[in-house]
């Protein structure tokens, strides 16, 4: 008979095992909110902290791949891009400057917009959504869990008809250049958020699967279903057109 002190040595060290893999292999996703998750900055450091994140997104190239997927898609003046988690609407603001077309955003803050753009205040999981040809939806899906994020494109499926998702992907290479590059350059909380996002994400297979099981589930046929991964795990962008 193995002596109890034996098990619980081993118990510990296999606990300690999978602690090693998820810090250095981030081999399961973290259970964990964000800073800006959990607290109510107050206007002005709110305002300071999206035009540091819209700045981000043009350096990381995330704008320019959701501008290109559109143009690909024909957006133009007759149409209306929804931006979902569009934060205060400079995503929108952009894409209505590029594309002349209408635009309107969904955010669960519902804050008041510092771009000349409309923000409906919802949960894009559960509420209706205004009407629009495609939606977009940028870095927001690594903050909902799985079974979110399926109702959440399933709830697109409902007023779009296509949806851009573009978000992080968890892995060791994007964390590690996370942090040797962008991190020093942002303020403490996107510093700290950006790498607990990273850890949330998703990886390429998980979303592979969610958005599989979104589009079976959603009602409509699917009439175009993409999924890239970027160099060096940088980004992944789901693209789905609904018949």
């Amino acid at each position: 008979m193995i002596p109890t002190w034996l098990l619980r040595d081993a118990d510990r060290r296999q606990q300690e095992l999978r602690a090693w893999k998820q810090r250095l292999l981030l081999t399961e996703r973290l259970d964990g909110l964000e800073i800006l998750d959990t607290t109510e900055p107050d206007a002005a450091t709110l305002r300071g902290l999206y035009r540091e994140l819209d700045t981000l997104h043009r350096w990381l190239g995330n704008r320019k791949a959701v501008l290109r997927e559109l143009s690909g898609m024909g957006v133009g003046a007759q149409s209306r891009v929804l931006d979902i988690g569009c934060g205060q609407g400079a995503l929108l603001a952009t894409i209505r400057k590029r594309m002349g077309c209408a635009v309107v955003g969904v955010d669960i803050r519902g804050e008041c917009a510092a771009e000349s753009v409309t923000i409906v205040r919802a949960d894009a999981a559960r509420d209706a959504l205004p009407q629009a040809d495609v939606a977009v939806c940028v870095v927001m899906a690594h903050h909902l869990d799985p079974d979110a994020l399926e109702a959440m494109i399933c709830n697109v499926a409902r007023s779009c008809d296509a949806l851009v998702l573009l978000d992080l992907v968890r892995h060791p290479v994007p964390l590690a250049l996370f942090r040797a590059f962008v991190a020093p350059l942002l303020s403490r909380i996107h510093a700290a958020d950006g790498q607990t996002s990273i850890r949330r994400a998703y990886t390429a297979r998980e979303m592979k699967a969610i958005v599989e099981r979104a589009t079976k589930v959603s009602g409509r046929p699917v009439k175009m279903l993409r999924h890239r991964v970027a160099p060096m795990w940088v980004r992944q962008v789901v693209m789905i057109r609904w018949g």
